[in-house]
């Protein structure tokens, strides 16, 4: 298998794009539209679409461009009503060892963005800024449970290649604030990606392909997703997509990979729920390098992999 493109879109995390252009952002009453010299990069949703039947749809980015104007993510997807864009969340929160919500399908929690700002700094980079109440109402009364700041960090293009970063820090407010993965063997719960077309994609981690399964994948800190040209059908972009993610600075190896319709997402902490003691704090940093594909990747020969 050619493996130049996912080997490619893995090797790039963590390259620095010097300045090539202008980024900028427009706020408006529910997100924040950030550009490059007048085109959308990304946009990030501080406030539901639909409140009232939907008060969780929040918090999160999409859609997600690449230089072309080809849109990478979706958002609420007919197969899967719940996943949006580049999302982080998990399907068990207990607050004082009591289930009170299920951020995944987004039940019980919904979250205030109090604070939104933008900056750009000295090398040409644009910083959104968030700052968020995770309210829990699924009891007679509203409880403040955590604070959350997250950092969006997108920096100009450089040969065509757009790198992201995202930084969140979650803030216990209750005496414990426990966040779990699905309360099963896969596990899946942390920062995750919907892009589009992901029966077309193939994956690469540390020069070697990556075969979907049920379960999740130890591979590398890194993982690469190429869409392959020899995929049928329409809306195969010629991107790759390489992503990294940590979780209080340690790197997280662990992937839930789908060729099916579904998400990409890099496990944390997994089925057994990670405890925040009132005060302390949980940080999760990502980075996204989206890229030309040099190389179109061949139609992977594995076969789908049962969705979550």
């Amino acid at each position: 298998m050619k493996k130049a493109a996912l080997l490619a879109a893995a090797l790039l995390v963590g390259a620095s794009p010097a300045f090539a252009g202008r980024i900028d952002a427009a706020l408006s009453d529910d997100a924040i539209t950030v550009t490059e010299d007048g085109k959308t990069a990304l946009v990030y949703r501080t406030k539901p679409l639909d409140p009232a039947k939907e008060p969780g749809r929040a918090n999160y980015v999409h859609p997600l461009y690449v230089p072309d104007g080809t849109v990478l993510t979706e958002d609420r997807p007919a197969d899967h009503l719940h996943q949006r864009g580049a999302f982080w969340s998990w399907h068990q929160v207990l607050v004082n060892g009591k289930s009170v919500g299920d951020g995944w399908f987004m039940q019980g929690l919904s979250f205030h963005v109090h604070d939104r700002g933008f900056e750009g700094d000295a090398a040409g980079r644009g910083i959104v800024t968030i700052k968020a109440d995770w309210l829990v109402n699924s009891g007679p009364e509203v409880v403040y449970a955590a604070a959350e700041t997250t950092k969006v960090t997108v920096h100009p293009l450089k040969g065509g290649a757009r790198r992201i970063d995202f930084d969140t820090t979650i803030t216990a407010r209750t005496d414990t604030l426990a966040l779990g993965g699905s309360d099963d063997a896969k596990g899946y719960g942390g920062f995750s990606i919907r892009l589009i077309r992901p029966d077309a994609l193939v994956f690469g981690s540390g020069g070697k392909q990556v075969k979907p399964q049920n379960e999740p994948v130890e591979a590398g800190k890194a993982m690469g997703f190429a869409w392959s040209s020899a995929a049928s059908g329409s809306g195969v972009p010629a991107w790759t997509v390489g992503l990294s993610c940590k979780a209080n600075d340690k790197p997280v190896t662990r992937w839930i990979l789908r060729n099916e319709l579904s998400m990409q997402n890099c496990v944390f902490p997994g089925r057994a729920p990670y405890v925040i003691k009132k005060g302390e704090s949980l940080r999760l940093q990502e980075t996204l390098i989206i890229r030309p594909a040099s190389k179109r990747a061949p139609k992977p020969a594995a076969a789908p992999a049962p969705k979550p």
